[in-house]
Parts: C-alpha cells; structure tokens; sequence
C-alpha cells in the first residue's frame, strides 16, 4: 500500500514498511527479505501486483516463513498466474474496461470544455485464495 493510499483512509504508512523498486518478482523478493529481519516484522504484506507478491512468496519458502500460516500476503491485479502456485495467491483486482473508462473521462470532458470531475470510485474485487 502506499503513503497516499493510506492517507485516504485516514492511517499512515511508516517508510520503513514501504519498499520501493520496479513491480518484479526479483523486487519482491528483495523487499519480503527486508521485512522479515525486521525486529517487529510484519503479519501482512499487500504487493503492488502479482508479480511482486509472487517474488515474496518465493523469498517466504527460501526463508522458512509459512505463508498463510506466519505472514499473510495480498498481491494486486489478479494476473493468470496467481491461481497456479500453492499456495494460491490472494489477490485484488479492479475491471480493466471500467477503470480505463475512468481514466479517459477527464480528458473526454476537458476536450468538449467542461470541468472534469476529481474524484472517480471504482469498484475493486478481493479474491480470496490460500495466502491469507
């Protein structure tokens, strides 16, 4: 999750619990090690997408950590590959064409000359696997 994302609902996220880097496998494995040789690691990691949440499930098996059993993980985008590991991977996706509807909005009705509204909410799905 990131700072913004935690400021809109009204909690911080420390910068120590925020791990910055491309959205990899190779990242989220780097970033799931530095979490756990914190002192007071944490229980839930939430990935920025499947690839990295995958990165840190394959750290998790390298390091011992049981993923649901020790951490739980969430990775975002619901990308195919996420249903095939075991465990299979938690995941939050948001509808592709409705999000893209979403983002062109503003730029359709700044081209006919209306303000653009600032705030768009788009429904997301939480798809409840094996790694929570």
């Amino acid at each position: 999750m990131s700072r913004s994302l935690a400021a809109q609902f009204g909690t911080t996220l420390p910068g120590r619990l925020t791990v910055r880097g491309e959205h990899t496998r190779e990242v989220g494995a780097v970033g799931f090690e530095r979490l756990m040789r914190m002192k007071h690691r944490p229980v839930e990691v939430f990935c920025a997408n499947d690839a990295v949440a995958i990165g840190a499930m394959d750290e998790a098996e390298e390091l011992g950590v049981g993923i649901p059993g020790e951490v739980a993980l969430i990775g975002h985008d619901d990308a195919q590959f996420a249903s095939l590991g075991r465990p299979r991977l938690t995941t939050v996706t948001y509808p592709a064409v409705e999000v893209g509807r979403a983002a062109a909005q503003p730029l359709v009705e700044r081209l006919n000359g209306r303000v653009p509204r600032k705030t768009v909410h788009v429904k997301a799905e939480f798809i409840s696997r094996g790694t929570v």
